[in-house]
């Protein structure tokens, strides 16, 4: 068996019995045909979206998943698979049984730090791997904040109906109108944002995950 092969095998075994659910939020809401989250001007006068990023660096986190073993349900509209209210999307992945359901937004406010909110404090573990592999990569970040979520904060709405004992963590990287971090935006330093979750992510579940007897 050849390096690459072991390497892969390798990578498979990390993460095998992981179950994680993506979803790009925003989008894929027939009732809300136009929301793209929050939208973007950038330095030279173009406009670019929330979702539009989004969309790629959760792609980049799928593939990072897969390529360990894991298991993802990502959105899949064709299939009606996370698509609609939050809440059916919500309840889906917990019925799917994932282990983390990750809402993947980005920010604004003008903010220049990583942000990663929770409901649950159980996730409270995977939430802060998530922002520390962030921010190893992204070091101008800073440290990333992590912030439990009330039922009034405003957002509740993306994350209150996954059911126990699925996790849930919404992901927002970095705030897309802040001008020191809008080079993020580019779509390779956005494949780079997934994969620095998606490690980070790995982490968290081969030090919680459930040990063999």
């Amino acid at each position: 068996m050849g390096y690459e092969s072991r390497k892969r095998r390798g990578l498979r075994v990390m993460a095998s019995d992981l179950k994680v659910a993506v979803d790009v939020q925003h989008i894929y809401r027939p009732h809300k045909p136009n929301d793209r989250g929050s939208v973007y001007t950038l330095w030279n006068g173009t406009k670019t979206t929330e979702a539009s990023a989004a969309l790629i660096y959760a792609a980049a986190l799928s593939l990072y998943l897969t390529e360990r073993g894991a298991q993802v349900l990502t959105n899949d509209p064709g299939r009606g698979i996370l698509v609609g209210h939050y809440s059916s999307r919500n309840q889906s992945a917990t019925m799917w049984g994932a282990h983390l359901y990750v809402a993947c937004h980005l920010n604004a406010g003008g903010g220049s730090y990583a942000l990663m909110e929770y409901m649950n404090p159980k996730a409270h573990g995977a939430a802060q791997a998530m922002g520390d592999s962030l921010t190893g990569v992204f070091p101008a970040l800073g440290v990333c904040q992590l912030r439990v979520l009330q039922d009034t904060s405003r957002g509740a709405v993306c994350v209150r109906w996954v059911g126990s004992p699925t996790l849930a963590v919404l992901c927002e990287p970095f705030f897309g109108d802040h001008p020191a971090s809008q080079r993020m935006l580019a779509a390779p330093e956005l494949v780079s944002v997934g994969r620095a979750i998606g490690s980070g992510i790995v982490s968290w579940w081969e030090r919680s995950r459930p040990k063999p007897i």
